[in-house]
């Protein structure tokens, strides 16, 4: 049996989203219920992406650095759980335009921002298109986009843990993600200090 890697592994992840978004439609024809689910399926994936990275800098073990491998792909199915996530949203915007377009318009300006950002991610992924544009851009667009996606999912579902125990898993994926990410730049941090201090006695001999 072919590894679920790579290619495969978007195409899992895309054809799972399609049947649960499918089964929901099915079972409640509420969009609002397509919003939520994709949101979690969203968070997760976007959780595994976020802490790829560190977590191979932290856990330097097979299985981080099976999830560093397939960051790329993990990251593109983010994209298309928020497609689905999207659609479904405009499903319930389209009742009433004016009004959707009225309500909480700096919400609706972040929320889209943070769309174009992640389908420029998406696009950018490809690897002609990535050897196509400068390093610089490449890295800022993809930073700016990460980590305001943190932003949104942390200041979404933190203060809700108020509002009862079911947005407690939700909150400690954020928390989660976000701990890996800080820790393992603090042990970079800490690992450049002694480096940095024996360069400036190289350079500065008593």
């Amino acid at each position: 049996m072919p590894a679920m890697t790579g290619p495969r592994l978007l195409v899992t992840i895309s054809i799972l989203i399609a049947a649960m978004c499918a089964a929901i439609s099915v079972a409640t024809g509420d969009p609002l219920e397509v919003i939520r689910w994709t949101a979690r399926t969203s968070l997760v994936l976007f959780a595994l992406a976020y802490v790829a990275r560190p977590a191979t800098q932290l856990w330097p073990r097979p299985w981080t650095k099976r999830l560093l491998r397939e960051r790329k792909w993990i990251g593109d199915g983010f994209a298309v759980s928020h497609l689905a996530h999207l659609i479904a949203i405009l499903a319930i915007a389209q009742r009433d335009w004016g009004a959707f377009l009225r309500a909480q318009p700096a919400t609706n300006l972040i929320a889209a921002l943070m769309f174009v950002l992640l389908f420029a991610m998406a696009i950018t992924s490809i690897d002609l298109v990535r050897k196509a544009m400068p390093r610089r851009a490449w890295q800022l667009l993809h930073k700016t986009g990460m980590h305001l996606a943190m932003v949104i999912f942390a200041t979404t579902y933190l203060p809700r843990i108020a509002a009862g125990p079911i947005w407690i898993l939700p909150a400690l994926v954020v928390l989660g993600a976000g701990g890996v990410r800080f820790f393992a730049w603090r042990a970079q941090r800490s690992a450049r200090r002694p480096l940095t201090a024996s360069l400036y006695e190289v350079r500065h001999p008593s």
